[in-house]
């Protein structure tokens, strides 16, 4: 019974992936209509033992020859899943994570996509969709408390090849969206995995990456690009996660967020006040002033014809 009940759901999977062009026009709500029916057929069995022997395991073992669509197809579905049922889910996607890691990390290009004549097509279209399917598996993980499957002995293999997709993306993505997502899967990860002080690290080097790449990358040099138009909704609304993200550092990290920050991301010709007037911002309680402050000292730094920032 079980064996059949999975690989009809997985069938299904499948031809959700062959047969509709997810998230697309008239025919997102068909898509939608089949995920919601495999949820329902999962549901009634909660601890999910029926599938361990088959679905999930066909899965693996197929999943180098698994296409784009497919993979989009199942990453929805397990999306589903995980915001259905949480953390019941964890079993299972340390089975599948390296897996689905893999396959992803094999298909998408490592550099940015293609723009320009002839870069339309069928297969970057479809690759892109990937992307933006596997950027919301890993903020539904990451934001669902499901974070320890980075950290599973099968994982941590691509927890790097994460980290620096993460990183890029959150600096450089054309889609402010996808930024901002990526942003707030660290600042999910710096909760769960940092502690306050000089305690024992539960990921070592992940504070050292955090104060040390993601801090002066995402938070500054990111932000100091012209391209960052904070008249942006959208763009304003990246930038309020990207404060959230320092005052969350500053309260993790303390001084050794803030001197590597100030000292390290840029000169001024009184450091020491600027560290100061920063600290009480951070210290302070008043979001919006801290927002306030920040995008004013980024114009400022705009404005500099001396070549005050440096990138290090």
């Amino acid at each position: 019974m079980g064996g059949r009940l999975a690989t009809f759901i997985l069938l299904w999977g499948l031809m959700a992936g062959r047969n509709y062009k997810i998230f697309k026009g008239s025919e997102l709500g068909a898509a939608v209509l089949i995920v919601e029916i495999l949820v329902l057929l999962f549901a009634w069995s909660i601890k999910f033992e029926i599938f361990r022997g088959n679905i999930f395991e066909e899965f693996v073992a197929r999943s180098d020859d698994i296409i784009p669509k497919e993979m989009v197809a199942f990453l929805v579905l397990i999306n589903q899943l995980i915001c259905k049922f949480k953390t019941s889910v964890g079993g299972i996607l340390e089975e599948i994570f390296p897996s689905v890691a893999s396959r992803v990390f094999n298909i998408l290009p490592r550099d940015a996509f293609p723009s320009g004549p002839g870069s339309n097509t069928e297969e970057i279209r479809e690759l892109q969709e990937l992307q933006r399917t596997f950027y919301t598996f890993l903020h539904i993980i990451a934001t669902h408390d499901l974070a320890s499957v980075f950290l599973a002995t099968k994982s941590m293999m691509y927890l790097d090849s994460i980290m620096q997709l993460l990183l890029y993306s959150s600096c450089n993505h054309k889609d402010v969206i996808v930024r901002k997502a990526c942003v707030q899967i660290f600042i999910r990860l710096i909760k769960d995995w940092c502690t306050k002080g000089q305690g024992e690290e539960k990921v070592p080097g992940f504070q050292n990456y955090i104060i040390q790449n993601f801090a002066p990358r995402c938070c500054l040099h990111s932000v100091l690009d012209k391209s960052f138009e904070f008249r942006d909704a959208n763009t304003f609304i990246l930038f309020g996660e990207i404060m959230v993200a320092q005052k969350l550092m500053y309260e993790k990290f303390g001084d050794e967020f803030l001197i590597h920050f100030v000292s390290k991301g840029f000169q001024a010709a009184r450091p020491q006040d600027l560290a100061e007037q920063y600290r009480q911002k951070l210290q302070g309680n008043d979001m919006k002033s801290l927002k306030s402050f920040y995008q004013s000292l980024i114009e400022q730094l705009r404005h500099e014809q001396n070549g005050s920032l440096v990138f290090r």
